[in-house]
């Protein structure tokens, strides 16, 4: 779709399932489960969304999903399918990984940041996009090199790390930043330390990526969130900065987990309401 200047496509670069108990942390399943209904093992769908951006001819990748790393037994523990997603709609849309100028990752865990990296031929680690610019907050990174004992499972080395060996091919933020014209990055936390938010703007139109700050339709309500959140005040605190922010001057919103229509707007009651042309 065309939003102003914006060039915007939604991909879905990975489907998989996760735990509800994960996904919703304290909220009761009796609640939770009338909108993501359980499997027998109490998963739930997700799905990894990625937006394409075109801004001024560059083309830009704002998270990058699983990817294909995983091994066997971990791919079919979380149900992982179509984990080349990314690439075969790049190559639909006759985007090249060499022509991606930018790309940005909401946070490292492995189920945003599995996709900078890849196996080729040999075994060996490569860059998935080998000449694009990645904004990682600083905190983000120091916090995933050495995370807690709780979060370290949350982060896998081979995802990222290469990125800066040898490569130089991040550029470290600290807070809110605007990369490049019209592309906005917010530090909001949370979730992880160094998470982020992508604000793509056009004139007073805008598309947020809203990583793992909203999830899915259900953590559009403020205390919803996930009992994998480190600091869930600060959490509640920025997703209700950003929800007032989207009311009420319409910014498009990507839920970056959401299997059935995760791009949309909230309405003037804050119901959501789906983007048709995003869907």
């Amino acid at each position: 779709m065309q939003l102003g200047d914006l060039e915007l496509h939604l991909l879905m670069s990975g489907r998989w399932k996760a735990d509800g108990g994960l996904m919703f942390g304290v909220v009761p399943k009796v609640l939770w489960e009338k909108q993501k209904p359980a499997d027998h093992n109490n998963m739930i769908e997700c799905a990894c969304v990625s937006i394409i951006a075109r801004i001024n001819g560059r083309v830009i990748v704002c998270e990058t999903g699983i990817g294909t790393k995983l091994s066997e037994k971990r791919a079919q523990q979380v149900a992982l399918r179509e984990p080349e997603g990314l690439l075969h709609n790049l190559q639909r849309l006759g985007i090249r990984p060499e022509e991606v100028y930018a790309v940005v990752t909401t946070h490292l865990h492995w189920d945003h940041a599995g996709g900078l990296t890849r196996r080729n031929e040999r075994g060996g680690l490569e860059l998935t996009f080998k000449r694009a610019r990645h904004f990682i907050q600083r905190s983000e990174w120091d916090f995933a090199l050495h995370p807690d004992v709780r979060s370290k499972p949350g982060y896998i080395l081979d995802d990222f790390t290469p990125l800066d060996d040898g490569n130089k091919l991040v550029e470290y933020l600290d807070g809110d930043a605007e990369v490049m014209p019209g592309v906005h990055l917010r530090h909001v936390g949370g979730h992880t330390p160094g998470s982020q938010v992508l604000v793509l703007r056009s004139g007073e139109l805008a598309c947020a990526v809203t990583g793992d700050l909203v999830c899915q339709t259900p953590h559009l309500k403020v205390p919803w969130n996930m009992s994998a959140d480190i600091e869930p005040l600060r959490v509640f605190e920025q997703k209700a900065r950003l929800l007032e922010e989207a009311q009420n001057h319409r910014w498009l919103l990507v839920l970056s987990h959401e299997p059935d229509q995760p791009a949309g707007y909230l309405d003037e009651d804050g119901h959501w309401q789906p983007e048709p042309r995003l869907t």
